[in-house]
């Protein structure tokens, strides 16, 4: 904005926030949303909410994958979002190019993705373009860490608690999970832990609202201060 020729000095910027009582870890979600997929306890559930848009990147999310599965192949794949289901033509056919049909979960559209979120190892954006991904913080604030591209301010809300990858690279992508799954449940455990403090200290929703009624109040104050002048 200040690009375009907005004042700099009288601008003000508030991220978003997040709810850290509706998005929170949930062990039981874990373990329930593993017997609904059908997949063991302890399988490493690896995940993408967002809908389906060029922006979002499905594609790179999946070539990722199938990288990914030649190293680890018990690893599991959770997509949800509009149009993310088995009746997306374009879809399915990068599922099955990445040759993970039987790893790879489509739920389309789900009114329950705090509790999708929460059941996750690792939560991922492949996004091309962003601006505040809401998704990134929701995911940290169950405690999942994250691995995200380099894109709008996904890098500032993740900070050191997950992984930061080029957008529209799978190797980088799936080497940034990788890394991730050798940390081990215990090392992801910790980094999910930082996540979840790091959204508590600078992105939690009261705080959020504190600075919204702190600049009303500031606004409110100037102009009637103008007016008595």
């Amino acid at each position: 904005h200040t690009e375009l020729g907005y004042d700099g000095d009288r601008m003000l910027v508030i991220p978003n926030g997040f709810d850290l009582t509706a998005f929170r870890p949930d062990h039981q979600a874990r373990a329930a949303v593993r017997r609904e997929l059908g997949i063991s306890a302890e399988a490493l559930l690896i995940g993408l909410v967002g809908r389906f848009h060029p922006e979002k990147d499905h594609r790179t999310f999946l070539r990722a994958a199938a990288q990914l599965s030649t190293l680890f192949p018990d690893a599991r794949f959770l997509l949800c979002g509009d149009g993310v289901n088995l009746d997306n033509p374009d879809l399915l056919q990068w599922v099955l190019e990445a040759g993970i049909l039987n790893r790879c979960h489509l739920l389309g559209r789900r009114e329950d993705v705090p509790r999708l979120t929460a059941a996750l190892d690792i939560a991922s954006s492949s996004s091309r373009s962003e601006g505040f991904p809401n998704v990134i913080g929701e995911a940290m604030s169950c405690g999942v860490p994250c691995v995200v591209t380099d894109v709008g301010d996904s890098a500032r809300i993740v900070g050191e608690t997950g992984r930061v990858v080029p957008q529209g690279d799978p190797r980088a992508l799936a080497e940034g999970w990788r890394e991730m799954i050798e940390l081990g449940r215990e090392g992801r455990a910790l980094l999910g832990a930082a996540a979840r403090s790091r959204v508590q200290e600078h992105f939690d929703l009261p705080l959020i609202v504190a600075r919204y009624e702190r600049l009303y109040r500031d606004i409110i104050a100037r102009y009637s201060l103008e007016q008595e002048i």
